[in-house]
């Protein structure tokens, strides 16, 4: 089996629908501009959080003038707003195609499962900033249902699993494969999430990220009794 590893392409900007406040760009020389800007709000979040991705440094940093900002932009809200519905377009893109069926035809349940975990744990670690940047944004923006969208993203990759592991359920002794599929994914990302996301900041709990990744694989496999 190809050892499957996930990658996001972003999407063209006018793949991507954009929320209220928010103009895409058609000209090459706009979309540069355009790209300019998300690229330093991405690495100011990544660096410092919310609180340094603002106007201001985002301007410094992308080289971009305050105009080019406001024609694309309302806010730094709409940009945010943009930013999360953006994420989620190439984060469903990529699962979709790391976990498409071809890619695991030979492997069994176990296999998918340990390699499911594994990217889930490097995933979660590299976009944890940037998704915790979007949940305290989500709290307080009510533009967008940006927590629907989470959950959403959450599903979806738990529908991608279920198409996996369904044709493979010989293996399994849970009565209710399909729901405990659902389940045992949700709580991965739940678990991550608690990690990554909501437990941030120099907090060691002495596991280790391959230690997390196999003791998620475990709790899912004997949650569907493999």
């Amino acid at each position: 089996m190809e050892r499957a590893t996930l990658q996001e392409t972003p999407p063209r900007p006018d793949e991507t629908a954009p929320p209220a406040g928010v103009r895409l760009p058609r000209q090459r020389r706009s979309r540069a501009s355009f790209e300019r800007i998300i690229a330093a709000a991405h690495d100011l979040i990544a660096e410092s959080g919310l609180d340094g991705a603002t106007v201001q440094a985002i301007l410094l940093r992308s080289g971009v003038g305050s105009g080019t900002f406001y024609a694309r932009f309302d806010s730094r809200d709409a940009l945010l707003a943009y930013l999360a519905i953006r994420f989620r377009a190439d984060a469903a893109e990529g699962w979709a195609a790391v976990l498409s069926p071809p890619r695991w035809k030979a492997a069994g349940p176990v296999e998918i499962v340990t390699q499911f975990t594994r990217m889930a744990v490097v995933w979660m670690r590299a976009h944890g900033a940037l998704r915790r940047a979007f949940l305290i944004h989500a709290m307080t923006y009510e533009g967008q249902d940006l927590l629907d969208q989470t959950a959403e993203l959450d599903n979806t990759i738990a529908d991608h699993l279920a198409r996996l592991l369904l044709p493979r359920a010989a293996h399994f002794t849970h009565t209710e494969p399909e729901r405990a599929i659902r389940l045992a994914t949700l709580q991965v990302f739940a678990t991550l999430r608690s990690r990554f996301i909501f437990a941030w900041g120099d907090r060691p709990d002495g596991i280790e990220d391959q230690q997390l990744a196999s003791e998620l694989a475990l709790m899912f496999l004997r949650y569907l009794g493999c």
